[in-house]
């Protein structure tokens, strides 16, 4: 399903702002509100990205940023107002757990108020008055947001999580949510690797939870974790999900304890609950071969898009793996950055 991938990063930290960050796409979705590309030439006709800014030594200053291209390559950095193509700033203040990140963006066709359609999961601390955590914001344009009420809806220890509205007519088996948000939960298993893991004896899986409002959340319900016929050291590091024609998908980060690395493989499902996984339990985006800039570590925080006929995933690839560590000691090292993969259609068929 994997039919072509950059051999470089597409989109270059250029702005003073974004000297010394790491690039990590977080949405990409067309600017037209029918979700498909105008048949006129219109300003309208292009993808929107919005991309995080990670400072790994000061993530006090961590951003959500935003471009715009025409083919899903070349990318436009636009002046948002203040001279810059930022969406959002952290807020600076210390997490004991995680640290400024937009993790989904998306617009919710089904939303009544205008106000609230565009729709916004990320992990924050919103105030020296409450606890870091999963929070919820809501925009009329997606440029200006107002987070969904003044504290974090989930508060947890873990910030690994993406966010979908339901599709209409799909049974689900608690409560009926608009909204499934799937996070990385733990189990305890001792027999997992320690030397190079920071979660020692954690086997990462992922559950979800159901809301109603994109405030208040119902779970975490376990829904993804390694079985038998998996390696003993996979761990489930992400969901990120998606819409096809049919039911939904989700891109899987599997995370492999022993050497750190990470790939993605496809998993669909008629309800969002139940998965199925797919290709084998093959990835569906490997790492990339030894030398290359996303040798080491890939995932996809971005739901697949369809656009001119085609579809791209826009992902996150580096050449060092999830401690840090480079793949392949001794190689001559690459920067980060962010890949377009182009995908078999019937991906979201």
């Amino acid at each position: 399903m994997l039919l072509s991938r950059t051999t470089h990063p597409i989109l270059p930290l250029d702005k003073p702002w974004e000297a010394g960050g790491r690039p990590a796409a977080v949405a990409v979705l067309p600017e037209s509100e029918e979700g498909e590309p105008n048949p006129a030439e219109s300003a309208t006709d292009q993808l929107r990205l919005y991309y995080m800014v990670l400072f790994g030594d000061d993530p006090g200053r961590n951003l959500l940023c935003l471009a715009r291209s025409r083919d899903g390559y070349q990318w436009d950095k636009p002046d948002l107002g203040d001279g810059t193509n930022v969406v959002m700033r952290a807020t600076g203040l210390t997490c004991d757990w995680g640290v400024f990140m937009a993790t989904r963006v998306f617009r919710d066709a089904l939303e009544d108020d205008a106000g609230k359609r565009w729709k916004m999961v990320y992990w924050e601390r919103l105030s020296a008055e409450v606890r870091p955590g999963i929070c919820t914001a809501t925009s009329l344009d997606g440029l200006r947001w107002t987070p969904r009420v003044g504290r974090p809806a989930i508060t947890n220890a873990n910030d690994a999580m993406s966010v979908m509205p339901t599709k209409p007519g799909l049974d689900q088996p608690l409560r009926e949510g608009r909204y499934l948000l799937y996070q990385q939960t733990w189990k305890y298993n001792p027999s997992l690797p320690r030397e190079r893991d920071n979660l020692k004896g954690m086997h990462r899986r992922v559950s979800v939870w159901t809301g109603s409002d994109f405030a208040h959340w119902t779970g975490p319900i376990t829904v993804l974790e390694p079985d038998t016929d998996d390696p003993a050291d996979i761990q489930f590091y992400w969901l990120s999900p998606f819409h096809t024609d049919t039911g939904y998908g989700g891109l899987l980060f599997c995370h492999h304890t022993t050497e750190q690395h990470m790939d993605v493989q496809l998993v669909t499902s008629p309800d969002g609950w139940a998965w199925r996984r797919e290709l084998d339990r093959q990835p569906l985006l490997p790492t990339g071969e030894r030398g290359a800039w996303d040798c080491g570590l890939v995932n996809a925080w971005a739901a697949p898009v369809r656009w001119q006929g085609k579809v791209l995933l826009l992902y996150n690839g580096r050449a060092t793996v999830h401690d840090g560590q480079p793949r392949y000691p001794g190689d001559p090292s690459t920067d980060p950055g962010i890949g377009v993969a182009e995908l078999d259609p019937a991906i979201l068929g």
